[in-house]
């Protein structure tokens, strides 16, 4: 379990570090604008500043100087920045992508100077920032590591953010053998016993970062449990069913809009139990963790 945990972590630090969404491509001084000297805006020192002109396609760019703004102007495909002179560093942020943090200014900020940069996103960038647009629907597979041990399939839909999930796990793991006697304490009939869940869950998808979030759900689940025969009898304890309500916080980390990882801890609460199911939970503790206690789902997400 550890060890699936911290490669989950690798997986989010290791798409943190490689992205870089904003990027500076040019940043020179225009020998030619006007734009700093002919109508100079001043600082609170009194000197004139620098003209830092922003070439974008979106102006919703946040741009901070590292001695601040005195003046800022958006025109289309342009945001002008009257900043003190010896400015040497800028991030700048835009919403939903990586911000670009201490960018070293190239060249002495003067003032009275005019200054050309040119701002652009990578396609990387692009693309997570549409990430899951146009892909509403989703399956998935994994393992039920505990309680119901086995595999587990999925099918979602995801309506901005909020998710609804069919689900189902196919339980491997069997009880000890069980006996069941008369009166005359002769055996009527032996079983031992697997479980296959059906749910339902609702979720809210909390986007930590464009590679991680976070999504609390609850619902319900049919857990139906199946007898395989060991002695031949009169008995009629071949199956049993329960249901029982949810809680769980899923971890996502993305590989790319399409393909995703998650780890879904989760608490099952028993809401019904049938007498036989009582009955069969006083026999074996699975049949209790199968129906009400802690489980894990492991699994992979594609998005259509």
């Amino acid at each position: 379990m550890k060890k699936i945990v911290i490669m989950l972590l690798l997986i989010v630090a290791a798409n943190g570090i490689k992205a870089q969404d904003i990027q500076i491509t040019k940043f020179e001084r225009n020998f030619t604008s006007l734009i700093a000297s002919m109508n100079p805006v001043y600082d609170n020192t009194g000197e004139a500043c620098a003209v830092l002109r922003f070439f974008v396609r979106e102006t919703d760019f946040i741009i901070e100087p590292n001695l601040g703004v005195v003046k800022r102007e958006v025109l289309p495909g342009e945001i002008r920045m009257y900043v003190p002179k010896g400015t040497k560093r800028l991030t700048v942020r835009q919403k939903d992508r990586m911000p670009l943090t201490g960018y070293e200014i190239p060249v002495t900020i003067e003032p009275k100077v005019t200054y050309d940069v040119v701002l652009t996103v990578t396609d990387e960038a692009q693309n997570r920032s549409k990430a899951n647009k146009g892909h509403n629907v989703y399956v998935g597979a994994g393992y039920n590591v505990l309680s119901i041990s086995g595999p587990s399939i999925a099918l979602g839909f995801d309506i901005s953010r909020h998710i609804i999930e069919l689900g189902a796990v196919f339980g491997l793991n069997k009880t000890d053998d069980i006996y069941f006697y008369d009166s005359n304490s002769n055996i009527v009939g032996g079983y031992n016993y697997n479980a296959i869940r059906v749910q339902l869950r609702y979720g809210y998808d909390v986007r930590v970062t464009d590679f991680f979030s976070i999504m609390p759900q609850v619902g319900g689940a049919l857990n139906f449990y199946n007898g395989s025969e060991i002695v031949k009898g009169t008995s009629d304890y071949g199956s049993a069913n329960t249901m029982s309500l949810l809680g769980a916080v899923r971890l996502v980390a993305s590989f790319n809009d399409q393909f995703k990882l998650h780890i879904t801890p989760e608490y099952d609460f028993a809401v019904y139990k049938g007498k036989k199911a009582d009955m069969l939970m006083g026999f074996d503790d699975k049949f209790k963790s199968w129906t009400e206690g802690f489980n894990l789902n492991i699994g992979l997400i594609y998005y259509f």
